[in-house]
């Protein structure tokens, strides 16, 4: 790894900002000291001769911000691969934490490296962590910022809590048999869930800090989200949180909620403004993602995991008209199976395209943008990450332009979202200091992940085959739950990839 003792001169390279020309953008030298960019162009370059300073030769390489994953949970990593076309909530109900035993440390370690190590490899250099922590288990959420410490990934860490029971939170399932019902999670104290997160938020990091992750509005009692409006405006920290991710939540939101709106009850709890984000976004109405661009909330669209689970496309050029800042984000590893985030951005940018149709340009440049200065803002690093910029943290990736979708060079910015895969990048750097280089993750904590990976898989297969066993006499019953919400009538279709 690098040593941050010295500054490093990146020269030579071709450096990629929303701000600089993003088709042909210049070749520059840019400065690093203390972890920081310090300068780009003229007064770097005049560094370069210097023996204290270290150099990397950036020649034939596009230089872009470190790319920032803006909602992302390392709770699901070891099911990857396990799961498709099932719909948001059954699926939950073979991946969500509280329905295994109690992992082990090695276990959490491993799943905690295993999904920081691809998204590094793949040139994200920030993740937003919703994790899910069963039973209040401080020591697992130790393990984890041990794990992101080592592996060398900046990360706010949101823990992902809810305490209302499961059949008041899915539309119809208030009504589902006996039987099924008595096999969902009951409802839980959320005064006991506040007191966990204000434990949590007194551990320290350099490279990790605190958000905070009530599961959904639909999930949480008043009592939980106004405790989580209070921490936030205490501790000025950002909100991160599930709203209308499906059509079911869209029609739980008619049937249940006196407000008829997710989003006013937020309003209602105190969690509506500029410190708020919203995760997929789908079935919103036209006047609620107004009502978000008035008070400055933010949304982080997660398309191929709204494909994958089967929930559709978000609206992005309606949140985009209401001056929404948008986010992109990878989700988790069984929702979607890759932390890539050029999957995500080629797959926003085509719905973008969609949207827009014939008479719209510039899809790719609003995909790196989300992926970059809109999810660092997002997450409430705005004026830290996502950019090049003097001042701003010195996470960065190189990629090499010898790669054939470089080939000719047209637009730099097209050709990075529409071709990338992850293949092109030779360097990642997180605050000054080479964490991957030429495919490999440089920290001792990523050895052996494969050979991990392996043995926690037969480690949790009981578990895995008891809880299909579970849910085998119950998911017919789930199912048709799901059906019925998807005949109740809205006024809007997100199955349907046009402006409504």
């Amino acid at each position: 790894m690098s040593d941050l003792t010295r500054p490093l001169l990146i020269k030579s390279g071709r450096i990629l900002d929303i701000a600089s020309n993003m088709d042909n953008p210049p070749k520059q030298d840019l400065l690093v000291r203390n972890g920081r960019i310090e300068a780009i162009g003229g007064s770097a370059s005049a560094e370069g001769g210097r023996s204290d300073v270290d150099v990397i030769d950036a020649e034939g390489h596009l230089v872009i911000p470190g790319l920032v994953n803006a909602h992302y949970h390392s709770h699901d990593t070891l099911l990857r691969g396990m799961f498709e076309q099932l719909p948001l909530d059954a699926w939950m109900l073979y991946t969500s934490p509280a329905h295994y035993p109690r992992l082990s440390s090695e276990l959490i370690q491993t799943r905690t490296a295993l999904g920081a190590s691809e998204c590094l490899l793949n040139g994200i250099t920030t993740i937003q962590d919703m994790v899910s922590i069963v039973g209040s288990d401080q020591d697992h959420v130790e393990e984890i910022v041990q794990s992101y410490e080592q592996i060398g990934i900046r990360a706010v860490l949101a823990l992902q809590l809810s305490d209302r029971a499961a059949c008041d939170c899915v539309a119809y399932w208030d009504s589902l048999p006996e039987r099924t019902l008595r096999c969902l999670p009951a409802a839980s104290d959320p005064d006991e869930q506040i007191r966990f997160v204000e434990r949590t938020l007194e551990i320290k990091s350099e490279l990790v800090t605190w958000g905070l992750g009530p599961s959904a509005p639909q999930r949480c009692s008043k009592e939980l989200l106004k405790g989580f409006a209070r921490l936030s405006r205490e501790r000025g920290l950002q909100v991160f949180t599930h709203t209308y991710e499906s059509r079911a939540q869209a029609v739980l939101a008619r049937l249940k909620f006196p407000e008829k709106s997710l989003i006013q009850h937020l309003a209602e709890v105190g969690l509506l403004g500029p410190r708020l984000s919203i995760a997929h976004g789908v079935w919103i109405s036209r006047s609620e993602i107004t009502r978000l661009g008035d008070h400055g909330a933010n949304l982080v669209c997660n398309p191929t995991s709204n494909l994958k689970l089967l929930n559709g496309f978000a609206p992005v050029l309606d949140y985009a008209d209401a001056k929404i800042n948008i986010g992109l984000g990878c989700d988790n590893c069984s929702g979607n199976d890759a932390q890539n985030p050029f999957e995500a951005m080629k797959t926003f940018a085509l719905m973008w395209g969609m949207y827009a149709g014939v008479s719209g340009n510039g899809a790719a440049k609003e995909a790196f943008t989300a992926a970059t200065a809109g999810s660092a803002r997002a997450i409430g690093l705005g004026d830290q990450v996502g950019r090049l910029l003097p001042g701003y943290r010195a996470d960065i990736v190189l990629i090499d332009l010898s790669q054939p979708n470089y080939r000719p060079m047209n637009s730099a910015v097209r050709q990075l979202v529409y071709g990338e895969t992850g293949r092109g990048i030779t360097k990642v750097i997180v605050e000054g200091k080479v964490v991957v280089d030429n495919g490999n993750v440089l920290s001792p904590a990523s050895h052996d992940l494969k050979a991990r990976a392996e043995h926690a898989k037969d480690q949790l297969a009981t578990s895995i085959d008891d809880l299909r066993h579970k849910n085998s006499p119950i998911i017919s019953d789930i199912l048709e739950a799901y059906e019925r919400a998807n005949r109740f009538p809205l006024d809007f279709d997100r199955f349907l990839l046009r402006r409504q």
